[in-house]
């Protein structure tokens, strides 16, 4: 996978180890799309806890899905922040790890080897919960190329991700500038700096759904 110009990760064929097997493009949910489907029914629902909705982005179903498939020994994939506050997917197996998946990142993840992991706790039998855009999910599918009764997907209306270049660059900008500055493209925002200490974010968070995002560093 490398970056384009505006940093959307995109696959690279290694034509000296290619065998020709055509399996990329049979799993590729762009050039094999599903047939459009109708939802049998639609809800609207919220998380009683007003602790755990506070703590998420929209209604705090998220956590509630994720803690039930934990309690009956399954795995959580979900999106969260690395130590470089790009946006990675990874999995959790204990309730204590779920809250860095938690809230909405406007970036798009990186899968890496997610699919796999995915594939290999659902050959041993444990439940799975994977949450991503909807393109990440048909491209889950398409990788699995069965289906699986202890596999949970959900999806989100998405309308795009952002560039992940311009969140980088952005992130630079801010760690650059050696100035003390306060409401930073959200509110109650303060980036506190010293000449002779680089910044260090400690919180992030966008806000849906005017992608407001709040920065403490």
């Amino acid at each position: 996978m490398h970056d384009d110009k505006e940093g959307f990760l995109y696959p690279v064929i290694d034509t000296a180890v290619c065998i020709d097997c055509g399996l990329c493009e049979k799993v590729c949910p762009v050039l094999n799309q599903n047939n459009v489907r109708k939802p049998l029914q639609v809800f609207a629902a919220k998380n009683r806890n007003e602790i755990q909705r506070l703590h998420s982005s929209s209604g705090g179903i998220f956590i509630l899905l994720a803690e039930q498939i934990i309690q009956n020994g399954g795995v959580v994939f979900g999106a969260r922040f690395d130590k470089n506050w790009e946006v990675e997917h990874c999995y959790a197996e204990r309730i204590e790890e779920l809250q860095p998946l938690m809230r909405s990142k406007y970036v798009q993840s990186r899968i890496a080897n997610t699919y796999k992991e995915v594939e290999s706790f659902l050959k041993h039998g444990r439940q799975i919960l994977f949450v991503g855009t909807s393109c990440q999910i048909a491209g889950l599918h398409k990788f699995l190329r069965k289906d699986y009764d202890n596999l949970l997907t959900v999806d989100f209306i998405c309308h795009g991700v952002p560039s992940p270049g311009v969140w980088r660059k952005y992130l630079e900008e801010i760690i650059s500038d050696k100035s003390s500055r306060s409401e930073v493209a959200g509110k109650n925002s303060v980036l506190l700096s010293t000449k002779n200490r680089p910044l260090r974010a400690i919180k992030i968070r966008f806000c849906c759904p005017q992608y407001l995002m709040r920065m403490i560093l």
